[in-house]
């Protein structure tokens, strides 16, 4: 399961954001050489890390295992501020109903939720709460090997440039709309049955902050994953910027 915390709840997992912080200088620091965003105290966070940003984290015998972020593209986002050049004068979709998909990395030791492996939750997950909130589609930044492994399990994607190069490593800027037909396409390629998100019974949608956020009607809640083995699709070329001198990692 994916714990959804947002700018309304964050105040109520101190803990756990401090866990996230951590995991994410790990994983992105240690373990990836995201050597510009290091920090004395061991903990990632950047300046999007606002009440504003979504937080959809992956716990086992509590330990963060999997992590990812959504921005709101009509605040300041990695794309806006960090490098607008990859898009070369060109516009990108930006409004309050579309979200930029950042940090998404998962514990190579983590096990897998039933017969699921911790990436695939994750992107199972982010897609889940997108529909769920009302988000119709996301802004990548990645290597353009992954914009074929999402057109693989069902996303619609559209890449808004040529890649470019950052450091040496190939960039395409895409967009990503969420249908309720890729969570299906995601369910029956990874085996999923259930809702993979952990939902507070008094969260707000950070959305549009109409009403609280509610499972899918017709999607049990739990842990109620197929047995059978998923399909065996490798997400570890998908990059982003470091947000930072504009150095590209793998994720996922």
């Amino acid at each position: 399961m994916l714990k959804v915390v947002t700018g309304q709840n964050i105040a109520d997992y101190p803990e756990l954001m401090e866990a996230v912080w951590r995991f994410r200088h790990t994983q992105f620091v240690g373990r990836l050489g995201w050597k510009e965003l290091g920090s004395e105290d061991g903990r990632e966070i950047d300046r999007f890390d606002t009440d504003d940003a979504i937080h959809l984290i992956a716990q086992q015998k509590g330990r963060v295992v999997g992590y990812t972020r959504l921005l709101r593209t009509s605040s300041p986002h990695l794309l806006s501020e960090v490098y607008p050049h990859i898009m070369q004068g060109r516009q990108w979709p930006r409004e309050a109903s579309i979200y930029e998909w950042t940090r998404c990395i998962s514990d190579e030791s983590a096990e897998h939720f039933g017969s699921v492996q911790a990436s695939h939750l994750l992107i199972t997950g982010v897609l889940e709460f997108c529909i769920v909130a009302g988000i119709k589609g996301m802004l990548v930044e990645t290597h353009p090997s992954l914009v074929g492994r999402m057109l693989e399990v069902g996303y619609q994607v559209e890449t808004l440039n040529m890649p470019q190069f950052i450091n040496n490593v190939p960039v395409v800027p895409a967009y990503i709309g969420a249908t309720m037909s890729a969570l299906e396409q995601h369910h029956r390629i990874f085996g999923i049955r259930a809702s993979v998100l952990d939902i507070d019974a008094d969260l707000m949608n950070p959305v549009n902050g109409l009403g609280e956020l509610r499972h899918l009607p017709g999607i049990g809640i739990g842990n109620d994953h197929a047995m059978t083995p998923a399909r065996d699709i490798d997400f570890g070329a998908m990059r982003e910027s470091a947000g930072g001198e504009g150095t590209c990692v793998r994720v996922c």
